[in-house]
């Protein structure tokens, strides 16, 4: 196992040195919308340094006020109340979000709509399941929970994330202890479950992500015991779920990959060589997990199914810049490159690796947007401490939301809890950095491992691949138990530390020759990495501060580029020679517009909008955009409403709620409050 712990620690030091000075020096914000707007913000070093340094000072003094001791004693009550308060507080979020969603969430579950009623159009050339066939697996296990909860289950889902939050939570405990944290630091693991936001908020986000990485987990930890007992039941389960959790998400298979590489060196180490058998296995349920959604589904549209973008579309689309202000994110490459050639998904590959040697030669030309290109690509997913949860869920309040949830999300309110969760950060990856520091004489080392080695997996696919900080959030979760097992080795490697004068220290080191020792490797690994950091950071020295006050602004507007309703009320509502006066209701994020006189509410129907009665339906709901006194009026996010002839009418335009400016005068309207 040498080889193995030389070589993850060295690579997963040097990263995690890499990330802890971005977070350092960087906040990558995101704004609370369905736009994604990114701004890079230069920190303010000190403080970050600051909560590294009280973080450390709290794990020196803890034994002073007997934390252990109290722990200890009451370990089984504790960790019972912390997983019932992350399920409380995940339920209660479910039940106040809304009854909505967008996007692939809702792609997906259009889709298993379409299979109850014998539809196939999304799975036709060109449609979306063509497109992408790594849903099939979410499609078919949504299709057959359908058939005792219904279609477009939301709140369903929604609680079974929950669940699954919960099993997250104890599996990272779990692993805690396999890795020899004390009671203490499980219980640590589980209160972070209550506080970190974004993992609460991608419960509500009906896209596999939490089931999928609870699994995940859950796998590792089996693998570590089937070598620890000795039995072949663990290697079993631990292959069980990780094939759920790859059919789930397909990404997950980075997480098999992982298992794989420790099974080998594992066996090989102990001279277990029937355990062997496990690596190939887990290979086996990574094809399977995509081979028999694909085969089922076949079946039940009738359709081949052969189609599918093209994997080089991906890593082409991963060095490109994108008007959200993240490089290498989705700018619609792979999709639209995908219809262009028909659904021809060797004429697409072909395409886009000509388009991906040309924007790599491109950028080999000039070293310093290769470098600032990649240190913002990289400062988007690892230094935005929310993980565009607050982005996800925005797509969730549609009506019936809490007033309380509502208010939770609106930009204003989110930023201070982003700030406290980029300290939070700072201090996991600080705690990542000395665990790997230290760890290379810990009794528990080729299992404390397994979850660097998952993350270096995670770093590298993505530096290449599509990015999004969404996509990263399950390496950075992992690596919870590895942060306070490096707190808790810097706090005895404090306790037993040479204190010897430093004078004398100085004296003996120019009397000894240095050697190429462990730790002088990883120091060495980590300046050739961090030496390129610096000269990217560099060339953002003036997008920094332009950046916080583009976001300062964004916050200080409050969804100028999204929705702001107006408050309940009767208004006079201009549009052109257009007037009406009407009573606004608000319902969470949506509008419903009410004659002044008379109980009919503006419905829009296929594109016909009318005057109907109250039906509560998201056909009589809007969203308001306001700048001043100008509004926009949403349908659908992608529809304005406008009059013509004095008859309502909705006009498509693209993202046309971006930017008030973009739209036409005739669908900007004037408002006055009356009462």
């Amino acid at each position: 196992m040498k080889i193995y712990r030389s070589i993850i620690s060295v690579i997963s030091f040097a990263l995690s040195i890499y990330i802890l000075i971005l977070n350092l020096f960087c906040t990558c914000f995101t704004t609370a919308d369905r736009f994604q707007m990114n701004y890079f913000s230069g920190d303010i070093v000190i403080f970050n340094l600051i909560a590294i340094a009280l973080a450390l000072t709290g794990v020196i003094f803890c034994d002073r006020i007997k934390i252990s001791e109290f722990a200890n004693k009451h370990f089984k009550v504790i960790k019972a109340v912390l997983l019932v308060l992350i399920a409380v507080i995940g339920m209660v979020f479910s039940l106040s979000c809304g009854l909505g969603t967008t996007a692939d969430q809702l792609y997906v579950q259009e889709g298993v709509a379409d299979l109850r009623n014998g539809n196939t159009q999304l799975f036709m050339p060109t449609g979306y399941m063509d497109i992408y066939p790594n849903q099939y697996g979410l499609t078919l296990l949504s299709y057959l929970a359908s058939f005792a909860v219904g279609t477009y289950n939301y709140t369903f889902f929604r609680l079974v994330n929950v669940l699954f939050l919960v099993l997250l939570y104890n599996e990272l405990s779990l692993t805690g202890k396999q890795i020899g944290l004390g009671k203490t630091s499980q219980l640590l693991i589980l209160l972070t479950g209550i506080f970190f936001m974004p993992s609460t908020l991608y419960a509500l986000y009906i896209y596999g992500n939490i089931a999928s990485l609870a699994l995940s987990v859950m796998a590792v930890r089996f693998i570590v015991q089937a070598f620890e007992k000795n039995k072949a039941l663990y290697a079993v389960l631990s292959l069980i779920a990780m094939f759920f959790s790859c059919v789930i998400k397909s990404n997950q298979m980075i997480f098999a990959v992982g298992i794989a590489i420790y099974c080998l060196f594992k066996s090989i180490s102990v001279k277990k060589y029937k355990n062997l058998i496990i690596v190939p296995a887990m290979l086996l349920c990574v094809w399977l997990s995509s081979f028999i959604p694909l085969l089922v589904m076949r079946n039940l549209t009738g359709l081949p199914l052969k189609g599918g973008v093209s994997y080089v579309s991906y890593l082409a689309m991963g060095i490109q810049e994108n008007y959200q202000n993240y490089p290498g994110g989705y700018n619609g490459f792979n999709a639209d490159t995908y219809a262009q050639f028909g659904g021809d998904k060797e004429a697409q590959s072909a395409y886009a690796a000509e388009v991906y040697i040309k924007e790599l030669t491109a950028m080999t030309e000039e070293p310093a947007y290769l470098l600032n290109f990649f240190t913002r690509k990289q400062l988007h997913q690892w230094a935005d401490p929310a993980y565009k949860a607050y982005m996800c869920i925005q797509t969730c309040p549609e009506h019936d939301t809490a007033l309380w949830f509502y208010e939770f999300i609106r930009p204003e309110h989110a930023y201070p809890v982003i700030i406290v969760l980029s300290f939070f950060q700072v201090i996991v990856w600080a705690g990542v950095v000395m665990s790997l520091w230290f760890v290379k004489r810990h009794k528990h080392l080729e299992e404390a491992l397994i979850m660097p080695l998952i993350f270096t997996g995670g770093f590298i696919f993505h530096t290449f691949w599509e990015a999004k900080s969404q996509y990263v959030f399950s390496y950075f979760v992992i690596l919870f138990p590895i942060s306070l097992l490096g707190f808790r080795l810097f706090k005895e490697w404090f306790a037993a530390r040479d204190k010897t004068p430093i004078k004398e220290k100085i004296k003996k080191l120019n009397n000894t020759r240095i050697s190429w020792s462990f730790s002088f490797t990883l120091a060495a690994a980590a300046t050739v990495l961090v030496f390129g950091e610096v000269l990217g950071l560099a060339t953002m020295r003036t997008q920094l501060p332009q950046d916080r006050a583009l976001f300062k602004d964004y916050i200080s507007r409050t969804y100028v580029e999204s929705w702001n309703p107006l408050g309940d009320g009767t208004y006079i509502l201009t549009n052109g020679d257009t007037k009406i006066e009407c009573e606004l209701i608000n319902k969470g994020d949506k509008t419903f517009i009410k004659e002044k006189e008379g109980n009919r509410y503006l419905t829009v129907d296929n594109g016909i909008t009318s005057w109907q009665e109250k039906n509560n339906s998201l056909t009589q709901s809007f969203k308001f955009y306001t700048d001043g006194d100008m509004l926009a009026i949403s349908f659908d996010d992608d529809y304005i409403l406008w009059f013509a002839d004095g008859e309502p009418q909705v006009k498509y335009v693209l993202y046309g709620t971006l930017m008030h400016t973009n739209l036409d005068d005739s669908m900007i309207w004037h408002y006055e409050k009356i009462g």
